[in-house]
């Protein structure tokens, strides 16, 4: 009776006998090979086959010993830095990377650097990117492939470059030539969204990677995805899933999650459906049994923290931009509308003081466009709503709310009926004030309507605490404007961290209001023109500004 470690099995052999065939039937993964008449199970599981089996009497050879060996010193040293516990030569490590990490990051980047592959599924706004480079960091990593979803390719580059400025990245995108060129650099990170699975596996499978990084990881949950499939075949040092959703739909969800990250860790699907749901006289799942056992397996792979969990260390507001790519036709229509506001200001002289204020009512066309086409020439199509959609799939769970503004009461309307899977409310022009405060109430109080749309109807005096985020669906010019909107859900009182996205579509007017505001926030109190003590709003643009816009 033996078990030895075989490139990635531990093959067991014994003589028949009903008793020890009960034992080694209770191990997850376990297949019986018929024509060499063994038992082998998955090397994710050496634990549980060394405690069912060597009080057996099994002998395992050196190698399962020395798998085993390490196993049980990881989940020890797992315990042991969940609970904040750093040696002394892991905290000096944590502390040479010179990032902002809270003491709860820097549980989570030593987490990940210490399993190896394994599942960050911290709740949406707690730093997975930041916590995931700095893994990459303390591991000293040369190659690293992060898949995202589209809309945050170039925030995954801008963490980078904000907090690894001596490492490089680049963003896969383009035709086959352009993406065949950017595959072939040599650089630290390597960006992309997950369709490119299904077109440059190729490029991916010739590049001995030291991590993968699958962000928003819930896009790999359905085991049969040619995507899923795909991103298997890939080799890679190691694997770190990343999601505020770790169960998005259903518990079947983290099964194919953690085959990725550790394969064979739960045993095959069918094991697990098995062991853990519960089926009703047509075999459909009905229901879940065993969680308990689930969790203990899960533990030392996975890392959970909710943001009450952390809330003493969290800073009032997050930031997270989205960024958003036109289709072409977007972009054609875009540059249209652009070439005709351009053209329409020639005629105006610039040193005119009706100058600016004409400019700013023609540019409105260019931020509608950026938000939907239906607010420009009633086609539906709008990459923002598209990314706004995959946004909230992500954001709204555990209970969580939101509330997103928009500058236009047309878009807001729009959004009504796009997102009504969320039963949203809305406060804006042509809501009477009854209904204003039925719908604040209800908001604050239900657990129904998720969603809150609001225009600057609503940006001053309401309290929201009960949103967990904020979202600028388009872009204000002025930073007081920004900030009270922000401050519906962030108010004095609030006793959660609130985090604020904003939706910016790129190389589109977004880009240039989102770095107007930026610049003008650090010149005064009197942003853009505002006085934030007054109701009356002013616009400090210059005519550079609007020669760049249009340029």
């Amino acid at each position: 009776m033996q078990v030895v470690k075989e490139k990635d099995k531990l093959i067991i052999t014994f003589p028949y006998n009903v008793v020890l065939l009960a034992a080694v039937r209770m191990i997850p993964g376990r297949d019986f090979n018929k024509t060499k008449k063994h038992w082998s199970a998955p090397l994710t599981q050496i634990v549980t086959v060394y405690r069912i089996l060597q009080p057996f009497g099994f002998v395992f050879d050196e190698a399962c010993f020395e798998l085993y060996k390490n196993a049980v010193i990881l989940q020890k040293k797992v315990v042991r830095l969940k609970s904040g516990a750093f040696k002394d030569i892991e905290a000096q490590m944590i502390k040479d990377l010179e990032l902002p990490l809270y003491m709860y990051q820097q549980i989570g980047a030593g987490f990940l650097a210490a399993i190896g592959s394994g599942l960050i599924g911290d709740q949406p706004g707690l730093g997975k990117t930041i916590q995931s480079l700095a893994a990459t960091e303390l591991k000293k990593t040369k190659k690293n492939l992060i898949f995202c979803p589209v809309s945050m390719k170039k925030t995954w580059q801008e963490e980078i470059e904000k907090w690894l400025p001596h490492k490089t990245s680049i963003i896969i995108g383009g035709d086959v030539k352009q993406r065949t060129k950017l595959w072939s650099k040599d650089v630290n990170y390597y960006i992309c969204n997950y369709h490119l699975l299904l077109r440059d596996l190729k490029f991916m499978k010739d590049i001995n990677w030291d991590f993968i990084l699958a962000d928003e990881a819930t896009t790999i949950s359905n085991s049969k995805a040619k995507t899923t499939k795909n991103l298997k075949k890939i080799k890679a040092k190691r694997r770190i899933a990343m999601t505020g959703t770790p169960l998005n739909n259903t518990l079947q969800d983290i099964w194919s999650i953690m085959d990725w990250t550790q394969p064979g860790i739960l045993g095959t699907y069918w094991h697990f459906t098995e062991e853990y749901c519960l089926k009703d006289k047509h075999g459909a799942i009905s229901g879940f049994k065993n969680l308990h056992k689930l969790a203990a397996m899960l533990d030392t792979f996975m890392l959970r923290r909710l943001k009450s969990d952390v809330l003493h260390e969290l800073p009032p507001k997050v930031f997270e931009n989205v960024y958003v790519e036109f289709s072409p036709e977007e972009r054609k229509i875009y540059e249209t509308i652009k070439e005709g506001t351009a053209e329409e200001l020639k005629h105006i002289d610039m040193f005119d003081k009706k100058f600016l204020s004409d400019a700013l009512v023609k540019m409105i066309r260019l931020k509608q466009a950026t938000c939907s086409l239906e607010l420009i020439n009633g086609q539906e199509t709008s990459s923002k709503v598209d990314a706004l959609k995959e946004l909230l799939s992500h954001i709204l769970v555990d209970g969580q709310k939101t509330i997103i503004f928009t500058q236009f009461r047309e878009m807001a309307v729009l959004l009504m009926r796009i997102l009504a899977e969320y039963k949203p409310l809305l406060i804006a022009g042509g809501v009477s004030q009854e209904e204003r405060d039925a719908n604040r109430h209800a908001f604050n109080t239900d657990d129904v309507h998720q969603i809150l749309i609001m225009t600057s109807a609503g940006a001053m005096g309401l309290n929201l605490q009960r949103a967990s985020s904020v979202i600028h669906y388009d872009l204000p010019w002025s930073i007081s404007a920004l900030e009270q909107r922000e401050d519906r859900a962030h108010r004095h009182g609030q006793k959660k961290s609130v985090t604020i996205y904003r939706m910016i579509v790129e190389n589109s007017i977004d880009e240039y209001i989102l770095k107007i505001l930026h610049k003008k926030k650090k010149i005064a109190d009197d942003v853009l023109g505002d006085n934030t003590k007054d109701t009356v709003k002013k616009v400090s643009l210059s005519r550079t500004d609007v020669k760049n816009i249009l340029g």
